[in-house]
């Protein structure tokens, strides 16, 4: 092997822990990333464990809404919650409590420009 077929294979090696180290956000050309953010940044009652360990699993999206449980891992999965999600109107729900009374959630918005911009990419593509 001479000098310059090394190069783009060594190039190649130091981008590959840039593909672990890329945030949900972008994993496998979802975007379910930015609603954990957004659900991570809300005001959501966090009691017993810490934001960032929070992750969503996504129980329903028809493409108006999007529902899903809130997880930590534990020795097990622990659910502490459920939220509901309507990118048209930007509102975010704890359905935990009282499914007839969801408590309308505060976030920090650059989540949900994320998410729409997302969604229209893939749309796009």
């Amino acid at each position: 092997m001479n000098r310059f077929s090394i190069r783009p294979m060594l190039s190649a090696l130091l981008l590959l822990p840039l593909t672990y180290a890329i945030p949900a956000t972008a994993e496998a050309g979802s975007c379910y990333g930015y609603l954990t953010e957004m659900v991570r940044s809300s005001n959501f009652p966090f009691r017993y464990v810490g934001k960032d360990k929070v992750n969503l699993l996504i129980d329903d999206d028809d493409g108006e809404t999007v529902q899903a449980q809130l997880l930590f891992d534990t020795d097990g999965t622990g659910t502490i919650g459920w939220i509901k999600y309507t990118p048209a109107t930007r509102v975010l729900l704890n359905t935990s409590a009282e499914l007839e009374e969801p408590v309308e959630l505060s976030f920090d918005a650059k989540f949900a420009d994320g998410y729409a911009k997302c969604l229209a990419g893939q749309q796009a593509g």
